[in-house]
């Protein structure tokens, strides 16, 4: 759900307000796809995109088991509380960033939530579909709604 995440902390902060942090935990654990593009020197980001849709073909898979697990929520919720000493944020927090698990689940590349646990999980939509374009439009029509009333 390659836009959903920003979408959905969009649609939060605007809500609740302070979007700023909806959308950094909503899509923090996305940034293992920055480590990995540096890493395999995915340029242009056309490059990027194109492996991201045929993660398997190249052997590039962009959902790191730590920061896309059960265990990733854990330790970023745990240093975020650290940091900020804020229960109510610290909740709201790992609300955000499991949100980003959930989002993930249906795409059909691999994920391994229960890490270090080998167990793989694997959705049933291939990246960037038919659902995820009419999901990824209604979050966006939501977006334009709730910033401009």
């Amino acid at each position: 759900m390659i836009f959903l995440h920003l979408l959905l902390g969009l649609i939060c902060g605007g809500l609740f307000g302070n979007s700023l942090f909806f959308v950094f935990a909503s899509m923090l654990p996305d940034i293992d796809h920055f480590y990995l593009i540096v890493k395999h020197k995915l340029f242009p980001i056309k490059k990027a995109i194109k492996v991201l849709k045929k993660e398997e073909e190249h052997g590039i898979h962009f959902k790191t088991p730590l920061m896309h697990s059960l265990l990733g929520l854990a330790i970023c919720s745990s240093l975020f509380f650290i940091i900020t000493s804020s229960k109510q944020y610290t909740i709201l927090f790992s609300l955000m960033y499991g949100s980003h698990l959930l989002l993930d689940w249906p795409d059909i590349d691999k994920k391994r939530y229960l890490y270090p646990m080998k167990k793989e999980f694997r959705g049933f939509l291939p990246i960037w579909s038919k659902t995820e374009k009419f999901i990824t439009s209604i979050a966006l029509i939501t977006v334009i709604i709730i910033y401009t009333l």
